[in-house]
């Protein structure tokens, strides 16, 4: 029977040879030459994805050198079919996407370890890679800044990788810049809503009131500072070397429908204004002038403290809202474009030595995420 498949598949007579190896399968499942047959048919009838897992299995367990050597070369021809193919793809959609040359990020979104070998065969295929270097390149804790470029291009690759179930987003460098961007210096209230003060790109202090039901996302990250600390190498010699000493913590509340980040940050947020605030409120609403003496002891010592505290009363209005707080991932793939974050107005104004492109690159991240959250480039 064996020889009648092969007949069957060499005069391409493909519904005589699925009835055989059928039938072979029932009567002898772990024979390697059937497996090879049904591979071929697969891959005869462009069902590549079955085709490829067959052989790889031969490879991994046939013992049979001819039949190992078929299964590679049958690995092969789907390989270069399937960048035949892309190839094509992608001259055929040139003439659609010629025109949209905006500049734009690419990003992959985290995939769980136990589906990254079979994803990693289908980006390898997309982006004309090995399996190997395909694998190392898609994420598993945060999103990676994968590529720059025109998003006629970008476009054409996401819509690829979606439908190969890759998970990632694309958007336009402009959609990114179409947002307020308010550096917050403290909360006047938080009931029933929000009364915020707060800084513009203009530097110039502005006072907002806003529902807490406004608020979409949360967005936050740790900034690290780094400082020059004096080390002995092993000859008793000192030398300077940069050294992470502490963290500088972020906290962006999204109010998608205003196109507005409020920014806060653990180094310049202002307790103290935020106290004489409520000593403030408590006064107008009880008239005694004790309370203003209470609050002054309400606040914790230590700064980290302090923010710890704000949080908390923020979780309390927003305790259901979506969070984006795998930023560290991310901003190590973004440092890996030095000349994209030195363009980059980072909203943030830390008191360190020297600029940080960790800074522009949670700023990206932040506004990254304001496009994902609003659907993939639908911010106008």
């Amino acid at each position: 029977m064996l020889e009648q498949v092969a007949s069957a598949l060499n005069r391409r007579d493909y519904p005589t040879a699925a009835r055989l190896i059928a039938a072979l399968v029932a009567q002898r499942p772990d024979d390697h030459q059937v497996q090879l047959y049904a591979a071929q048919l697969q891959e005869a009838t462009n069902k590549l994805d079955n085709a490829l897992e067959i052989y790889r299995l031969l490879l991994q367990h046939a013992i049979n050198i001819k039949i190992t050597s078929e299964a590679r070369q049958g690995i092969q021809r789907i390989d270069q079919l399937q960048a035949q193919i892309q190839a094509n793809a992608l001259t055929l959609a040139q003439a659609g996407i010629e025109d949209n040359i905006e500049p734009g990020f690419l990003v992959l979104e985290p995939i769980s370890p136990e589906h990254k070998q079979v994803v990693a065969q289908r980006f390898a295929t997309i982006m004309n890679l090995d399996p190997y270097s395909a694998r190392l390149q898609l994420p598993s804790r945060g999103w990676r800044l994968y590529r720059l470029g025109q998003m006629g291009e970008l476009e054409f690759y996401c819509d690829q990788l979606q439908q190969a179930q890759i998970p990632c987003f694309c958007v336009s460098q402009h959609n990114t810049q179409q947002m307020y961007i308010f550096r917050v210096s403290h909360f006047q209230s938080f009931h029933p809503n929000a009364t915020i003060v707060c800084t513009d790109d203009r530097s110039e202090l502005r006072t907002f009131n806003f529902n807490w039901s406004e608020v979409t996302q949360l967005v936050t990250g740790m900034l690290p500072i780094f400082e020059e600390v004096v080390e002995i190498d092993a000859r008793n010699r000192t030398y300077r070397k940069p050294k992470i000493l502490d963290y500088v913590y972020i906290y962006d509340l999204h109010l998608r429908d205003r196109r507005s980040i409020f920014r806060l940050c653990s180094q310049t947020y202002n307790f103290c204004a935020y106290k004489q605030s409520i000593a403030q409120n408590r006064h107008l609403l009880t008239g005694d002038l004790r309370d203003r003496s209470l609050n002054s002891q309400s606040l914790p010592l230590t700064s980290r403290d302090n923010w710890k505290n704000l949080l908390s009363q923020i979780h309390e209005q927003v305790s259901d809202i979506p969070t984006q707080s795998n930023f560290t991932p991310f901003a190590e793939t973004a440092i890996g474009y030095p000349e994209l974050l030195q363009r980059i107005d980072p909203h943030i104004e830390l008191l360190r030595r020297a600029d940080s492109h960790w800074d522009r690159a949670f700023h990206l991240y932040s506004t990254l995420a304001m496009c994902r959250d609003a659907g993939v480039n639908s911010i106008a």
